[in-house]
């Protein structure tokens, strides 16, 4: 897998830190990650590895302390550039409420030689921004060639992210926001379009973005009759929003890992969903209407968290902290 932008770190560096751990917080990630194109080409390269089956994924096991909220591991080992990593997220949907975030991340990085911890970075920011940029990938290979239309639906951090991502490298597309809480929308900048309802929001939209919470008993509400004859459907919240009437009218299913979508289907979700036809790198034809169900790889957050530890080390960003 190609190092894409990245600062090397020589082994005698790393290696005079055997007995300590670099710790890198939020604002910390967000200044050391690398620019929108570069973004977009990490995401190519992890799904890329676990494509041509040159990367260990495990499926994600999870837990679920409480009715709302669900706390998942997520490992990884990318072959190619010798990364270990483990991604422990969570997602309390009641968390809003008490002025907390919706989801909440840490990466473990071990060194595959030892198996010691190196770093310990904050996953939040990563999961934002790769998800972000996974969409922008499928939006370069599947949406329609005279796409000009963006419907996001629900506009919390997802939607900041995408509209962000959006504006550096489509910024000929308008953005059309819909959400229950109307004020959220100016996440989306100050182009957006602000829909009254999420149906009025995806008509005549070329690209629809489904970004709300991921709920255990969905009732999607969007329908088929919502949608028109050509466009890219990109479901951030699984099944939660999309109907399965949707999924079975898309010329294309695709999603990000065939195992992983299956093992989710075997927990209940996707009920009345079509096999996918591949992942997202599948060399397939392109069709008028695509469905690229993302689920969330540990490939990436393993790519980005790898980048985002070099640079630390290479510009002496961070906290050392001891083993």
């Amino acid at each position: 897998m190609p190092r894409t932008g990245r600062t090397d770190v020589s082994r005698h560096g790393e290696l005079a830190r055997t007995h300590e751990l670099l710790y890198l917080g939020r604002a910390e990630v967000a200044a050391l990650l690398p620019d929108p194109e570069a973004q977009v080409e990490l995401v190519a390269d992890a799904f890329r590895a676990a494509h041509n089956g040159s990367a260990e994924l495990p499926l994600k096991p999870g837990i679920r302390p409480r009715p709302n909220g669900f706390i998942h591991a997520m490992p990884a080992y990318l072959v190619a550039d010798d990364v270990a990593a483990i991604k422990w997220v969570a997602g309390y949907r009641g968390n809003r409420e008490r002025g907390l975030p919706y989801i909440s991340a840490l990466i473990v990085l071990n060194d595959p030689s030892t198996g010691l911890p190196r770093a310990v970075i904050d996953g939040a920011e990563i999961t934002a921004v790769r998800t972000a940029a996974a969409s922008l990938l499928c939006i370069e290979r599947f949406a329609p060639r005279d796409a000009r239309r963006v419907a996001i639906l629900g506009c919390g951090e997802q939607a900041r992210y995408h509209a962000r991502l959006l504006t550096a490298l489509r910024p000929d597309l308008t953005l059309v926001g819909y959400d229950v809480h109307p004020e959220r929308i100016e996440v989306l900048g100050p182009g957006a379009v602000a829909a009254s309802t999420a149906r009025d929001a995806v008509a005549d939209a070329d690209i629809v973005v489904t970004a709300g919470p991921l709920l255990d008993e969905p009732k999607p509400p969007l329908r088929r009759a919502w949608l028109g004859e050509r466009w890219l459907l990109l479901p951030l919240d699984y099944d939660s929003y999309v109907a399965a009437d949707v999924a079975a009218a898309a010329d294309l299913l695709l999603c990000d890992h065939l195992a992983q979508f299956e093992y989710y289907r075997g927990l209940g979700r996707f009920a009345g969903w079509p096999v996918p036809d591949g992942d997202v790198l599948a060399d397939i034809p392109p069709a008028d209407r695509v469905l690229c169900c993302n689920l969330g790889v540990a490939t990436l957050d393993a790519a980005f968290g790898d980048y985002v530890f070099r640079q630390a080390v290479a510009s002496g960003a961070g906290r050392w902290l001891p083993l």
